[in-house]
């Protein structure tokens, strides 16, 4: 299973990157707008170019510094998805369980704190693996962990693009986790940098075409159905 989307929110993550990268920026520019900030931030998060003569704010020395903060606060930051860990433990009481994530080496802390890693079969993140989502070999480095076929390998996850095409390539079933904004905004960002990035995340997290992928609105749902035994997770 994923962990963003699935386990925690990623929002506050972002939501508070985006706003200590304004910050930051506007502080070595006093001409950066919120408007202009906000352009790029559409553009960062829809792959488009940043005009010639423009600044790249998202590619810029403030949002890596912004970047490093959010990293330091990362347990602070992260807000568990109403019910995910109760559903994480039952499930993995039941049967074997796996988290697969592009997450950064924090993500593993959180996971320890609230009692998950000790209940999976096996943690496998990007940061460590040396190969991300999309990619199918990390979620192929679960299947060998594990020591199982794809089929036999339930993938959860709430993104089409890193989590269902990933499976479908290996030939696992999935079943997709739909979005809720459930989460608290962090403290002081900007109410047009929270609009601006609901609507793009919405776009990112947008349910597969297929109507074939099974849809639950929570991993607490998924582990009351039925659809959870259709293999490991």
């Amino acid at each position: 299973m994923d962990v963003g989307g699935v386990i925690y929110y990623d929002e506050p993550f972002e939501l508070a990157w985006l706003q200590g990268t304004f910050d930051l920026a506007v502080t070595a520019d006093p001409s950066v707008t919120l408007r202009h900030f906000i352009d790029d931030t559409e553009r960062f998060y829809l792959g488009g170019k940043v005009p010639a003569g423009r600044p790249d704010i998202l590619g810029s020395a403030a949002a890596d510094e912004s970047w490093v903060r959010i990293l330091r606060a990362w347990g602070e930051l992260a807000q568990e998805i109403p019910g995910a860990i109760a559903a994480t433990k039952a499930l993995a009481r039941e049967i074997p369980t796996a988290v697969v994530a592009n997450q950064p080496p924090e993500c593993a802390g959180v996971l320890a704190a609230w009692g998950l890693t000790a209940v999976l079969e096996t943690v496998v993140l990007d940061c460590f693996e040396g190969v991300a989502k999309p990619d199918p070999r990390l979620l192929g480095i679960a299947l060998d962990r594990l020591g199982l076929s794809p089929a036999d390998l339930l993938v959860v996850g709430n993104r089409a693009d890193h989590d269902v095409a990933p499976a479908r390539a290996l030939g696992c079933p999935a079943v997709f986790v739909l979005p809720e904004d459930g989460y608290r905004v962090p403290p002081g960002v900007h109410p047009d940098i929270v609009r601006a990035y609901r609507a793009l995340r919405a776009v990112r997290t947008a349910p597969p075409v297929d109507d074939d992928v099974p849809r639950v609105a929570s991993l607490a749902e998924l582990a009351a159905s039925p659809l959870a035994r259709l293999g490991a997770l």
